[in-house]
């Protein structure tokens, strides 16, 4: 269960470990869950057998003194930030440093609207934008130092998801004003490989996304592969395997056609096979072994 395995950098180790030799793919995550870093700032994580669920602070933000009054931990020694950091050392020691071990954590804007409920954030966007950009600029400084400790720990690949900055969240002039800056900052001062993700329909920013500085553009299944190359022109980027109708729905033979469709659309070139959203706690392990196998069918690598 998620409520064993998360605080206990063994398992966590065992897990990812077993994972990674069981499936055959290219990298190690480091984590249980992704939700350490809103419980390290106070909030509650609920282990439900469908995944974790976390509850909101219950503070609002007004002025510059309630930005200065929240509690920003120590990312290197609060909450299960020393659970994260040990299992990266530890399965970076256990491959000699040869495997990308993906570590990463959400941006910015999707962090304070896991922290703070998500209705007052979106709420400041209009109402008062400036304090929403400097409580923005503090969890981003947060951030990159929290992403310093990964890296310094063994992590090579940050993996930085952006879930509610989707455009069927915020409109893409807001994407422009509050995401794409503090995402550039923080591509620009990790000095490693960043997969930045948005799920849903990023059509309308996805040439901003081309802006954000990470290497790799991970897209949701929702999206055209082909066209998605064409407006990236210079971008590398990853997809998009339906982590529901395929990899948890569907059998071997579904997610193989649905493998090869993706590589059709893109060629070997300026590609990563990813699944296009996170895969379902529950998707059948063979589901999974079928989408490596049918990237080595493809002649991408070896199992």
């Amino acid at each position: 269960p998620f409520k064993k395995i998360a605080p206990d950098p063994d398992l966590i180790v065992q897990a990812q470990l077993w994972a990674w030799e069981q499936i055959g793919m290219d990298g190690i995550y480091n984590t249980a869950d992704p939700l350490f870093l809103a419980e390290a700032f106070g909030c509650e994580v609920r282990f439900l057998e469908t995944g974790p669920i976390v509850d909101p602070l219950p503070v609002s933000i007004r002025d510059m003194q309630d930005i200065e009054d929240l509690n920003f931990p120590d990312p290197r020694k609060a909450g299960r930030f020393p659970v994260v950091l040990e299992a990266a050392r530890m399965i970076s020691q256990e491959t000699g440093g040869e495997v990308p071990l993906i570590s990463g954590f959400e941006g910015a804007f999707t962090q304070v609207c896991r922290i703070i409920e998500v209705e007052q954030i979106l709420r400041l966007t209009y109402k008062n934008p400036k304090i929403l950009e400097a409580l923005l600029d503090r969890m981003n400084l947060f951030l990159i130092e929290f992403g310093q400790a990964l890296i310094e720990n063994g992590v090579n690949v940050i993996f930085l998801p952006e879930p509610t900055a989707s455009s069927t969240m915020i409109a893409p002039r807001m994407f422009r004003k509050f995401v794409l800056p503090r995402t550039r900052q923080l591509t620009g001062l990790l000095d490693v490989p960043v997969i930045f993700h948005i799920c849903g329909d990023t059509n309308p920013i996805l040439a901003s996304m081309g802006e954000a500085g990470a290497d790799v553009i991970s897209l949701d299944q929702c999206m055209d592969l082909s066209m998605s190359l064409a407006v990236l022109r210079d971008a590398v980027i990853g997809g998009n395997v339906d982590p529901v109708q395929s990899l948890l729905l569907g059998d071997p033979e579904k997610v193989r056609k649905d493998v090869l469709n993706c590589l059709r659309k893109t060629g070997p070139e300026r590609f990563i096979l990813m699944p296009g959203c996170a895969v379902p706690p529950n998707a059948p392990l063979e589901n999974l072994r079928a989408m490596v196998r049918a990237a080595v069918e493809y002649g991408l690598g070896t199992a």
